[in-house]
């Protein structure tokens, strides 16, 4: 399963995901990654190498953001991260580029020391959790089959006892759909007041998910419509990705929309090996690399056989939807990944994913808009 946002709301004009290693120490039901029971590293010729092919590059715009993911990253030392960032910095200097981290993390490995590096180096962090336990426990648990919520929310307290921000990325699943308050409370109580969802998706080695049967779609819609009456009673004392992106759409939407994971050299991806692709980094688990760091610039993608091959595929997606889809300026083409992993191929329209996560909000959105106007709420 994907984190398809970055911690924090990230500002970056060029997000590069990185691979400190392909271990996690929890088991998530749900996970695409294939490896994540292997405990590989990047090495340190592939961190410079990775820093160097990517800073250098007229491809790439400022500001950068290199997120650490695909993996647990607090599952490396944090002595891993003194190095590196120190390569990156001293890369960034060469080539006069602004360059910021983040750690998307189950802060199940949070301490006293990594909470002293986040801030010394000012990370931006991205927690993921799943609501309230007796939901996140279910599909969240360790390699022993037990449910992890207590460490996350541990590794949360420490993160809010040191005054650091943080986003929250979390993952419904059919279960989730029956609980909307308990939910959404959750996140008040605990007070997390950013937080954004995916559904479990057919990605990687996740190859089933609880949202297949159509009457999912029906059940997501009544969730969300509560989910939205639970936070007007909160005075919206969490913000929800889903619902202000979608705002935004409604009030921008005379321009066309922006999907980095659609768009070339927006998100790039290298793996612990230095394996490297645009687009989603979910291609990182499909026979879809692009070229090695190891090799040279970031810039020899572009006449890489894979890259033209997925670009053009990816490029015929995304018009097929701007023709045939009504909801086009809320995604702007959707998510490559999903469309690979639903349909073995690039050159497609709808998914599951964007008929629930995106094509459902929206007319859920729009229905609470006309009914909070009818009742002369103001929003």
């Amino acid at each position: 399963m994907t984190e398809k946002s970055a911690p924090g709301r990230l500002s970056y004009r060029t997000l590069v995901v990185l691979q400190p290693t392909t271990f996690c120490n929890i088991d998530c039901s749900y996970c695409y990654l294939t490896e994540r029971g292997i405990g590989a590293r990047m090495s340190l010729e592939v961190q410079r190498a990775a820093f160097d092919s990517v800073l250098s590059s007229e491809l790439v715009e400022d500001p950068v953001v290199f997120l650490w993911h695909l993996g647990e990253p607090l599952s490396v030392p944090p002595r891993f991260y003194e190095t590196a960032f120190a390569i990156a910095a001293e890369t960034a200097d060469r080539y006069g580029r602004t360059i910021s981290h983040g750690f998307q993390t189950n802060a199940t490995l949070m301490s006293d020391r990594w909470i002293e590096l986040i801030r010394r180096h000012q990370v931006r962090v991205g927690v993921s959790v799943d609501g309230p336990a007796f939901i996140h426990d279910r599909v969240r648990v360790d390699r022993k089959g037990r449910g992890t919520h207590a460490d996350v929310m541990r590794g949360i307290g420490l993160l809010q006892d040191a005054g650091i921000g943080f986003g929250a990325i979390s993952v419904l699943t059919d279960f989730t759909l029956d609980h909307p308050e308990a939910y959404y409370d959750f996140f008040v109580e605990a007070g997390i007041g950013d937080v954004g969802y995916n559904i479990d998706e057919v990605e990687g080695a996740n190859t089933v998910s609880s949202f297949g049967p159509e009457s999912s779609t029906r059940r997501y819609e009544r969730f969300l419509e509560r989910l939205l009456d639970r936070a007007a009673h909160h005075h919206g004392a969490v913000k929800i990705r889903e619902v202000w992106t979608n705002m935004a759409a409604l009030a921008f939407g005379g321009s066309d929309p922006v999907n980095n994971t659609n768009a070339p050299f927006r998100i790039i991806n290298i793996d612990h090996k230095g394996g490297a692709t645009t687009f989603c980094p979910e291609l990182l688990t499909s026979d879809h690399t692009m070229g090695n760091v190891l090799d040279g610039p970031i810039d020899r993608m572009l006449a890489d056989p894979v890259f033209e091959r997925v670009g053009a595929e990816i490029a015929a997606g995304v018009r097929l939807c701007k023709e045939t889809c009504e909801y086009w300026r809320f995604c702007g083409g959707g998510s490559p990944s999903n469309k690979f992993f639903e349909h073995g191929r690039f050159d497609v329209a709808e998914t599951r994913t964007c008929r629930v996560h995106k094509k459902a909000t929206v007319d859920v959105l729009l229905r609470h808009l006309e009914r909070r106007a009818g009742l002369g709420v103001a929003e």
